[in-house]
């Protein structure tokens, strides 16, 4: 018996010196970094069909996860690309901010715009309608959040025309802020808006642009800043409201 032993022992101790396995002694069991990949999933599959609903998605999230995560992570990053592609090709045609507006949602007036300039069937093209601008109590001033939109905005050149209360106006009117809307529509066509102050502002009365644009206001005052960047759609825009008022 105690033979026995002593041969076992040398027996493993020679195996262990050869490197010797089971898998080497017997090709039918291998390693799996040996199997092929058919036969890899094969054996994945077997392991599956031994195991309940649980193990089977313990087991998944554990050897499976960082597939998970690099689908999700190309997913992301496709939807990403494809958002920057987009916004880089995208111009803004006409950009018109209404201040102390109460609209919610400007898609309608943005299509109705982008429809008289004819831009609808270019999709990169598109009317940007922008109602962030608010006064303060008084209604001739700007709030502290407004004030720094409107400066951001008017230096940056993305704003082409505002609507706003004929208060507001005489407070922001410096030398140079708005272009001479004579020069811009011409004598004859700026003539059509009625007698105005001077010749940086139209003042209007017109319902039906306060409703489309939210405005509490019926007496509108419409400047073009300096910095606008789309100036002839601007133009083209405002001469649409002479037959309107």
């Amino acid at each position: 018996m105690e033979q026995n032993n002593q041969e076992k022992i040398l027996e493993a101790t020679k195996d262990k010196q050869t490197g010797h396995d089971e898998s080497v002694l017997n090709p039918v069991y291998k390693n799996e970094s040996d199997l092929s990949r058919k036969e890899k999933r094969l054996l994945e599959k077997e392991k599956l069909k031994g195991m309940g609903p649980g193990k089977k998605l313990q087991y998944i999230w554990m050897y499976y996860k960082p597939v998970m995560f690099g689908i999700l992570a190309a997913i992301v990053l496709a939807f990403v690309l494809r958002d920057w592609y987009i916004n880089a090709k995208t111009k803004t045609v006409l950009s018109i901010a209404a201040v102390n507006s109460q609209l919610s949602d400007t898609d309608d007036i943005e299509k109705q715009v982008e429809e008289f300039l004819g831009v609808t069937e270019d999709k990169y093209s598109k009317v940007q309608i922008g109602v962030n601008i608010t006064t303060d109590e008084t209604g001739g001033n700007l709030d502290y959040y407004a004030q720094t939109a409107y400066m951001t905005q008017v230096q940056a050149g993305t704003l082409d025309v505002m609507l706003m209360p004929e208060q507001l106006y005489d407070s922001l009117n410096t030398d140079g802020i708005f272009l001479n809307l004579e020069e811009l529509l011409g004598d004859h066509a700026f003539g059509e808006f009625g007698i105005q102050s001077d010749q940086t502002h139209i003042t209007i009365k017109d319902s039906r642009l306060a409703e489309e644009f939210g405005l509490s206001y019926d007496t509108i005052t419409i400047v073009v800043p300096a910095s606008a960047p789309d100036q002839k759609n601007a133009a083209k825009w405002l001469e649409s409201l002479i037959s309107e008022e």
